[in-house]
């Protein structure tokens, strides 16, 4: 069975609130906002988090030259946190074109 592109994710006996993506290129990304997360519970704020079909884990690293890109981590685990609208934005973005 194939895996669902969207799922949501609600505990509210945590405050834990977000959403998973899945992309055709086998890439996930993971939008967590509450109490238990690297954010101001969705004030302003989210933690993200990226993987690869793979199983690694994937950070975001702006200004990397020759342009931003994504870096898949061996063996690590690693969220980006306290991420704006606007960066958890270009994230999406970034990581459904990744190849």
């Amino acid at each position: 069975m194939k895996e669902k592109a969207f799922k949501t994710h609600v505990d509210k006996e945590i405050n834990h609130d977000g959403f998973k993506m899945t992309f055709s290129n086998g890439c996930t990304i993971s939008v967590m906002f509450g109490k238990y997360t690297y954010s101001d519970n969705g004030e302003t704020t989210a933690e993200v988090a990226a993987w690869h079909s793979n199983g690694n884990w994937m950070i975001f690293q702006e200004d990397r030259l020759p342009f931003d890109q994504w870096i898949e981590l061996d063996n690590e685990t690693e969220v980006m946190a306290r991420q704006t609208a606007e960066e958890v934005a270009k994230l999406i973005y970034t990581l459904s074109q990744y190849k």
